[in-house]
This record gives C-alpha cells, sequence and structure tokens, in this order.
C-alpha cells in the first residue's frame, strides 16, 4: 500500500457519512484520549442512524470505565476480527496511525480491501489505512473529533461532551503540558457548554486511585535514578515491583510523569519489564522540552508525539535500558 492519502474535514465528514456500516478501534492500552475519542464518535455514528460498533485490545481500565457505561466497548477476539472487519463498509482507527500500536490488528487492516480511515494528532503514520485525517498541532484526538461534529452538524450532547472532555483533558494533562494552547481551551469551553462537568471528571480521573497503584507510585518516586546532572530520569518496574506492591500492570499508567515533578529533569523514560520472559519490554518516554521524543522511539520501531511517545523493544529489561538509555543521554548532551 502507499502512503495514506491526506483528507480534509470534509472529506472524512463525507467517508463516514457515505458509510452505514461502520467498524472502530483504537490503539492497545487505551488512554482517555482514545477511549473518549472513541466512545464519542461511536454514539455520534449511532444517533446519526449508523449501524456501528467499536472494540478495544484490551479490557477498558477502571478509570475510564465510566466512557462505556452509555456505549459497551467490547475487546477484539482476534479470531472472529477478519469476519467483523469484512462485514463494514468503512474501518476507522482513532488515535493513532501506528501499526505497532495495533498489534495483531495492523496486518488485517492493512490487506483488507475495506476502505480505511484514521483520526490521528500523532507525528507517526504507518501506510495501515488508505486515508488520514491528521492534525498534529492539536493536543488531543478528541479536538478533531470535536471540529468534524461542529462542521457536520452532528449533535454534541452531554455525554458525547463528557467523552471527549476526557479525552482533551488526560492527554493535555488536564491542561498542564505544553500542548495545551489556546485551541485545547477553546475545546474545552465548547464541551463545558454542552454537558461536561470537570470537577466530576477531574474527581473520576485523579481521585479515585486504589490503594496498590498509590503505593506502586511511592515506589516509583524512591526508586527511579537521574543521569546527565539530573536532567534525565530512568524508571525500571520489574515483574517482582509490581507484584509486591498488589498492583498491575494496568496501574502502570502516566507512572513515567511522576519523576517529572523534579526540576532539573528533562526527560524521563520508563522501562516496564513484560509478564513472562520473551516478551518485549514497553519502553515509554517524555519530555518536557528540547527532546523530541518521538524521533528517539521511532529509532526504536515506535512513535508518538515529541513531547510523549512510546516503543515495544525485544531484549531483556537490562539489554533494553542499555540500548536506550545513551540515545536519551545523547539527545540531552546536544541540548
Amino acid at each position: 500500500m502507499d502512503k495514506p492519502i491526506l483528507l480534509d474535514e470534509a472529506a472524512a465528514i463525507e467517508r463516514l457519512r457515505a458509510s452505514p456500516r461502520i467498524v472502530l478501534t483504537t490503539h492497545a492500552r487505551a488512554d482517555g484520549d482514545a477511549v473518549g475519542s472513541m466512545a464519542a464518535l461511536l454514539r455520534i455514528l449511532r444517533q446519526c442512524g449508523k449501524s456501528a460498533t467499536a472494540y478495544l485490545h484490551e479490557t477498558i481500565l477502571d478509570r475510564y470505565a465510566f466512557l462505556a457505561e452509555a456505549e459497551p466497548l467490547p475487546v477484539w477476539d482476534t479470531t472472529a476480527a477478519s469476519d467483523i472487519l469484512a462485514d463494514a463498509d468503512l474501518i476507522v482507527i482513532v488515535d493513532t496511525c501506528s501499526a505497532q500500536q495495533l498489534r495483531n490488528l495492523a496486518e488485517p487492516i492493512r490487506t483488507t480491501q475495506i476502505p480505511t480511515l484514521a483520526i490521528d494528532h500523532h507525528v507517526t503514520r504507518d501506510d495501515v489505512v488508505d486515508a488520514v485525517l491528521v492534525d498534529s498541532r492539536v493536543g488531543a484526538c478528541a479536538q478533531i473529533i470535536t471540529r468534524l461534529c461542529d462542521r457536520a452538524g452532528w449533535p454534541i450532547d452531554a455525554t458525547v461532551a463528557q467523552m471527549l472532555y476526557t479525552g482533551l483533558a488526560t492527554d493535555t494533562g488536564w491542561f498542564r503540558f505544553s500542548n495545551a494552547d489556546s485551541g485545547a481551551f477553546k475545546t474545552a469551553a465548547r464541551l463545558i457548554d454542552a454537558g461536561a462537568r470537570p470537577s466530576e471528571l477531574y474527581e473520576r480521573l485523579f481521585l479515585s486511585n486504589c490503594e496498590a497503584r498509590v503505593r506502586l507510585i511511592g515506589l516509583v518516586l524512591s526508586s527511579f535514578e537521574l543521569h546527565v546532572d539530573g536532567r534525565l530520569a530512568v524508571i525500571r518496574l520489574t515483574r517482582e515491583m509490581i507484584e509486591g506492591c498488589g498492583a498491575t500492570r494496568r496501574m502502570t499508567e502516566e507512572l513515567i510523569n511522576e519523576p517529572q515533578r523534579i526540576g532539573s529533569v528533562v526527560a524521563c523514560v520508563l522501562f516496564i519489564e513484560p509478564e513472562a520472559d520473551g516478551q518485549p519490554v514497553r519502553v515509554s518516554f517524555r519530555s518536557k522540552r528540547g527532546v523530541d521524543v518521538a524521533e528517539l522511539a521511532a529509532r526504536f520501531g515506535g512513535g508518538g508525539h515529541e513531547r510523549a511517545a512510546g516503543a515495544r523493544i525485544d531484549g531483556t529489561i537490562d539489554s533494553v535500558a542499555a540500548q536506550v538509555i545513551p540515545v536519551l543521554v545523547e539527545a540531552l548532551q546536544a541540548t
């Protein structure tokens, strides 16, 4: 397949309008923007009379479960995925255009004869789909979905507003990250006017941790390493550490942000040991400024944003760290 063609909003809306049966999905380890944007688009399409379904790669995280109350989001049965895709008129991927993030679904989507569309705000773009609506300037995919609704005249009810606000707020770190520009705040105001309730969402998303996750945060804060005169923070989470806290891998989301509380830290990398030997190590990258971690992640087959990216790398946690840390050190020394 050639590189996907770039669509504008009008062309993307037309593709959605012309398709009676639509299957939606997003990236593995779906975060708030992935779940919120996909759930919102699913609800909107159904309200437009479409036969729309949406699937996740794993069971939804507890903190986002409320987003699936109005529109259930089942997990892919990979043995039935090809049949599900073949029965659609359009396949839509939300919040990614990365083959690695689609895991086992990447190849069935890439080779299908059904029209495919990605709606995304990341820089990384693979040849998984035949068309993409992308805006890497916005802080969240939820902003693109909001714009599509307004341009197409699709109403945003209070439930959709809650879903989209969740996506926007989580991908901007509750409007603390550098991607929280004036456009993000304008979208936030638009969604509040439509019925989003920020105080309620903040409590659901950030003030509802279980004891095990809080203990895992404490472990991260007490065990990270500093390099390059304190500008690089390195976190390793082993199987033993996770199990010792009574935690699960589903509780590791956003732990990479914790060492960035230190003023000297410019970049941070998190290595998570897989559940079993032979599986890839999950690596997450973050930077405050000056380091394009999407470019660094791409060197290892991953991708993402300039300030937030990730990759899955074969090897042991120590061997992967030995590959990645020098690359980050070199990037920081060059700034």
